[in-house]
C-alpha cells in the first residue's frame, strides 16, 4: 500500500465532493424515501463502480458517449426526479390535511422518524441517479488522472471509495436529520426544487 497516495487521493476526493451535488442528492434522496441505509448503499455502489472505471481507465460509457451527451442524460435525471418529488409533494399537500407533522424533536412521532427497513426502490433510484451523474465528473477525471500520475489504480481506488462512502454517510446523517426536523411535505418540496435547481445547473454546465 502506498500510503502518500491513499492519503492525496482521500484528501482530493473529500474536499471535491463536499457540498457537491453527490452529497445533495444523497441529502434528498433520504428525505424522500426515508430509507437511510438503501440510499447510503445504492449511492455507495454507485460511487463505487464510477471510481473503479476512472481507476482502471475505462470510463466505458464516456470513451462511446460525448462528454456533453452524458451531461444532457445526468440533467435530465436530476430534473425528471425533481418533478417526480413535487408531484409528491403537491399530493402530500393534498390528501394528507389535517396528519400530524415534526416540527421540532421534542415533537417527533414514531410515523415521522425515517424508516430503518430495507427498500429496493430507494436503492435502485438513488444507484442509477448518481451512476449516471458521476459519469465524466470531475471526480471521475481526477482519480484517472491520479493513476496515471501514481500508477498505482488499487490504491487511488481505496482512497477515493473511501472519500466517496465518508462523504455519503454524512449526506445520510444531514438527510436523517433533517427528516427529524422539517415537517414531510416541506421536504418534498425542498427536494424537488433541489433537484430542479441542480438538474438546470448540470444542463447549463455549472455542475
Amino acid at each position: 500500500m502506498d500510503w502518500s497516495t491513499f492519503l492525496a487521493t482521500f484528501g482530493l476526493v473529500f474536499i471535491a465532493e463536499l457540498g457537491d451535488k453527490t452529497q445533495l442528492a444523497v441529502v434528498t434522496q433520504t428525505c424522500k424515501f426515508r430509507r437511510p441505509w438503501a440510499v447510503f448503499f445504492g449511492a455507495s455502489l454507485a460511487l463505487l463502480v464510477v471510481t473503479a472505471l476512472g481507476a482502471l481507465g475505462g470510463q466505458v460509457l464516456a470513451s462511446f458517449l460525448p462528454e456533453q451527451v452524458l451531461h444532457v442524460v445526468a440533467s435530465l435525471a436530476f430534473i425528471v426526479m425533481g418533478l417526480v418529488v413535487g408531484r409528491e409533494a403537491f399530493k402530500a399537500g393534498r390528501f394528507n390535511q389535517g396528519q400530524v407533522e415534526c416540527a421540532s424533536p421534542e415533537e417527533v412521532d414514531v410515523d415521522c422518524k425515517p424508516e430503518r427497513g430495507w427498500d429496493w426502490r430507494a436503492f435502485g433510484a438513488t444507484f442509477g441517479l448518481l451512476f449516471v451523474a458521476e459519469l465524466g465528473d470531475k471526480t471521475q477525471l481526477a482519480v484517472l488522472s491520479l493513476v496515471g500520475r501514481h500508477g498505482n489504480p488499487w490504491t487511488v481506488f481505496l482512497g477515493g471509495s473511501l472519500a466517496l462512502t465518508a462523504v455519503t454517510a454524512l449526506g445520510v446523517i444531514g438527510g436523517e436529520s433533517l427528516c427529524r426536523l422539517i415537517p414531510e411535505r416541506v421536504l418534498l418540496w425542498v427536494s424537488a426544487a433541489a433537484f430542479l435547481l441542480m438538474g438546470i445547473l448540470m444542463g447549463v454546465g455549472v455542475l
